[in-house]
């Protein structure tokens, strides 16, 4: 099973047709004390479109565009009282935060104070920054980028009642002249009818 799944990751990597990941797992905090908590950071690049919530099967249940209200697509997902990307300094040592989902009662002060707490955290004390909203249509962001949760009432809430992911594009089709396609399909179809 390990020579497969080796095969397999081999396949895929050849093939070129794996550039972004598709979606990112973050970590759900249920009324977690503290005013911003870090929920995920991206190990690949990833074109942000929203927020998937999955139920415990992993099923789709609700997909959550950027900068909307939870609320208003009829979800138990919560976020209080805003998420936001941390993309690390550049060479000019300039941050960027990117809001991707506020409240109405979050202040720009607050963001303010969320985002030097992060910098921070990540001992990035001599690190400026700036704080602009996402491009709803989507954003493509790179590795290293954080997520955080942040809230003025003392504890920040980041739940539903399954998983919640960062979603990105669908996986483009499968083209059939790839050879390290074609080779995952003739491995898949081998082990599914039998071989070892």
């Amino acid at each position: 099973m390990k020579l497969k799944l080796s095969l397999i990751t081999a396949a895929l990597a050849l093939s070129g047709s794996v550039l972004y990941a598709q979606e990112q797992p973050l970590t759900n905090w249920p009324t977690q004390d503290g005013q911003n908590v870090q929920v995920g950071q991206l190990a690949c690049p990833l074109q942000v479109q929203g927020l998937n919530v999955r139920d415990s099967s992993g099923n789709l249940t609700t997909s959550i565009p950027l900068l909307t209200d939870p609320a208003s697509v009829q979800t138990d997902a919560q976020i209080g009282d805003a998420l936001y990307a941390l993309i690390p300094p550049d060479e000019n040592n300039q941050a960027t935060a990117v809001i991707m989902y506020q409240s109405s009662t979050t202040t720009s002060d607050e963001i303010n104070k969320a985002v030097q707490d992060a910098l921070n955290h990540n001992n990035w004390f001599d690190a400026t920054f700036v704080v602009r909203n996402i491009d709803p249509a989507g954003e493509l962001l790179s590795p290293g980028t954080q997520f955080w949760v942040c809230s003025s009432s003392g504890f920040v809430t980041f739940t539903g009642s399954g998983a919640i992911s960062l979603a990105g594009p669908p996986a483009p089709p499968a083209d059939p002249s790839d050879p390290g396609i074609t080779g995952l399909l003739q491995l898949t179809s081998s082990s599914t009818s039998g071989g070892q």
